[in-house]
């Protein structure tokens, strides 16, 4: 019984488990998960909502996935809280919503006990317990949970560490290359573009030759264009890379959903946004290519990227589509997304142009 659990945590947690998200969490709950219980780990999602994404010691898979919204149910109660709670009555409790009790019910759960993942001022998530047999949780019970929570979250603040050394020192090497493909290619293909220039001018009489210097000055010049888009990609922090990356993916998988073009521009470097904030910013670039998708009647899309002087980033995702109608409100996805940009600071906008054309624009700070 969980109430009873007196099992000694380890004096120091395995490498690996330092290291590996994944492998932190699942330490976690198949600690808790003994003698026929289940524990879940609910993560932050891009708004306050919770998701299941690790679970432990399930009957039916149903809370796998599962959102949880700040507040219910007893995960989000703690999640709001950030303090430890339970219930040892988990039907009859008047101090939870019950929301999620098709869920607990498929799982037989009797009584349930959550306490916040937290490091420092960082919370990771919560971690819940459920048993399945009557009884009482008691402050031991509490105890052991917090100390597996507190377990989970040193491995995660080490694990994040980690990968914030390991994102600077790639982006130390990928600047030292930046730097010498800036001097040794760039100052070659300057001094050959200088160089075709200057027979050009010399070349006025003879039509083939002067044909042939002008695409030689062409293939410079897009030479030239394609090695500073390389080195501005060299540059850029991986999580502003991996920002890219992502909307690149979206517009690719937009494309290849309906057949239509969707070009991403990038007129600013990505700047390197908190996890919580890019999650919100993808989700309302893929929100507004899914109105596209549904509702534009649109022959292609264009995504741009760029900042403000003062620092945020904005993404603008245009159609040349049928444009906004009279009295139009928007939908549930798109309220979703608004509210969550609004929780971070920023905000999103729809505007409709008169000819046709809708804009959805992004704007966050970073």
């Amino acid at each position: 019984m969980v109430a009873e659990a007196t099992k000694p945590s380890s004096d120091h947690l395995d490498l690996v488990t330092l290291l590996d998200r994944g492998e932190a969490f699942r330490a976690a709950v198949e600690e808790l998960a003994e003698d026929g219980n289940i524990a879940w780990i609910g993560e932050p999602d891009h708004a306050d909502d919770l998701v299941l994404r690790t679970v432990h010691g399930d009957l039916t898979g149903q809370l796998r996935g599962l959102h949880v919204p700040l507040g219910l149910g007893l995960t989000g109660k703690v999640h709001r809280a950030a303090a430890p709670a339970w219930v040892d009555d988990y039907f009859g409790s008047p101090v939870i919503t019950h929301t999620f009790d098709r869920q607990i019910r498929s799982e037989r759960v009797r009584r349930l006990l959550a306490v916040p993942i937290v490091h420092g001022e960082q919370v990771f998530g919560v971690l819940a317990v459920g048993a399945r047999c009557d009884g009482t949780f008691g402050d031991r019970a509490a105890e052991h949970a917090n100390e597996v929570a507190g377990q989970a979250a040193l491995a995660l603040a080490v694990a994040e560490r980690a990968r914030h050394a390991r994102e600077a020192a790639v982006l130390e090497e990928r600047s030292r290359v930046a730097a010498d493909l800036h001097d040794t290619v760039g100052a070659l293909l300057f001094a050959i573009g200088s160089g075709v220039a200057g027979l050009a001018e010399t070349s006025t009489g003879n039509p083939d030759v002067a044909a042939q210097l002008q695409r030689l000055q062409t293939q410079v010049a897009e030479a030239t264009n394609a090695l500073r888009t390389s080195l501005r990609t060299l540059r850029a922090s991986p999580s502003a890379l991996a920002l890219s990356v992502a909307m690149q993916g979206d517009c690719s998988a937009f494309s290849d959903r309906t057949g239509l073009p969707a070009e991403l521009i990038i007129l600013d470097d990505p700047p390197e946004l908190a996890p919580s904030r890019a999650d919100v910013l993808i989700s309302a670039v893929r929100e507004a290519l899914l109105n596209v998708e549904k509702h534009a009647r649109a022959s292609a899309v264009v995504v741009t990227v760029s900042r403000r002087p003062s620092g945020e980033i904005i993404v603008a995702v245009t159609d040349d589509g049928v444009g906004l109608g009279t009295g139009h409100a928007p939908g549930l996805g798109l309220s979703k997304s608004q509210e969550a940009v609004a929780r971070v600071g920023g905000a999103l906008r729809v505007t409709s142009d008169p000819h046709g054309g809708t804009t959805f624009r992004v704007e966050i700070p970073c």
